[in-house]
């Protein structure tokens, strides 16, 4: 069977292949794999591994375009999965820098980190003596987001990165953002709220390629959604984003279930921001996506009232405390 990998010297890409029986694989994790490669094969070739437990993140690569936690990732289910092809291309994670092969940069991922502050603030009520408690519902809540390794594999997965990184975190900051907010025992939300909500919070294209491949089950999406709404609850309702959102749940619940088109863009950015758009709606328009009658109200879906009513009572408890 052959091998690709995408290598990479400091100056120059190139692909170099290595040829291995199927003796060789066998037993053999992803990981194993690369080890044996560098090990008999070529010693010059780079890539990051540490633990082999699946709990520090570090071997993550690409395989055939899509992410693995190397050591956590069979042979024989890749093989499997693939439908035991002729060869396998072995890439770094995409939407980071590569230092080296299959090495990639994790100073800017880092920094965004440090933006949203991971460590928590605890209570007035918790010292040292008497501890910082939380009760099994509590940690229930942030379990899951306790649970992210920091592999990268949600990062290099993610579209809205791929497509520009400049104004938006990688998912998994997301996730530890989430953690801290939603942590039981944090005095504050705020100090990781508002940095995830300058940093792209709202700008999630919702592919859920972060929740596809994480090796965790984490689903990045969900936890900025679940941050999205704190924000809103938090009064942070500044921007497009919240606009849009509450534009959404108008027609929802007030309007006739169908989401009004013509009145989003309006209620989202304003009339001055949607002046130059106009040949953009004309466009919609003429290619049958958008009805210029829907301004006044559309046809009320079938069980609309039952969904408001659904709504409303999600809205009671939540304020009497019942639920989040």
């Amino acid at each position: 069977m052959k091998f690709i990998i995408d290598r990479f010297d400091g100056s120059k890409n190139y692909k170099q292949a290595y040829e291995l029986s199927l003796e060789q694989i066998k037993g053999k994790t992803l990981l194993g794999v690369l080890q044996f490669i560098k090990q008999n094969l070529d010693i010059t070739l780079n890539f990051t591994a540490a633990c082999r437990m699946a709990i520090c993140g570090a071997c993550a690569v690409r395989v055939n375009g899509h992410s693995y936690l190397a050591c956590d990732t069979k042979m024989e289910a890749l093989l499997a999965e693939y439908e035991n092809p002729d060869s396998f291309t072995i890439s770094p994670l995409n939407n980071f820098r590569v230092i080296s092969d299959l090495v990639v940069d994790w100073e800017p991922s880092i920094e965004n980190l440090r933006k949203i502050k991971p460590t928590i603030t605890p209570k007035k009520e918790f010292s040292a003596d008497k501890g910082c408690k939380q009760s099994p519902e509590q940690m229930e809540r942030v379990k899951k987001q306790w649970d992210c390794i920091l592999c990268g594999c949600c990062a290099s997965e993610c579209n809205k990165l791929g497509a520009d990184a400049s104004d938006y975190m990688q998912p998994f900051v997301f996730t530890h953002a989430n953690r801290a907010a939603f942590d039981s025992r944090s005095k504050d939300a705020m100090p990781h709220l508002k940095p995830a909500v300058l940093n792209g919070l709202w700008l999630c294209v919702h592919c859920q390629e972060c929740a596809d491949r994480c090796p965790k089950g984490i689903s990045a999406q969900s936890d900025i959604t679940a941050l999205r709404a704190l924000a809103m609850k938090k009064g942070l309702t500044a921007g497009s984003g919240p606009g849009h959102a509450e534009a959404f749940l108008l027609d929802i619940v007030e309007g006739s279930g169908r989401l009004n088109e013509i009145k989003l863009a309006l209620r989202s950015e304003g009339v001055f921001a949607n002046m130059g758009k106009m040949d953009v709606a004309a466009n919609l328009m003429a290619a049958g996506k958008m009805n210029p009658l829907h301004v006044f109200g559309g046809e009320e879906i079938e069980g609309h009232a039952g969904l408001v009513k659904m709504i409303e009572t999600a809205r009671k408890a939540q304020a009497s405390g019942e639920i989040e």
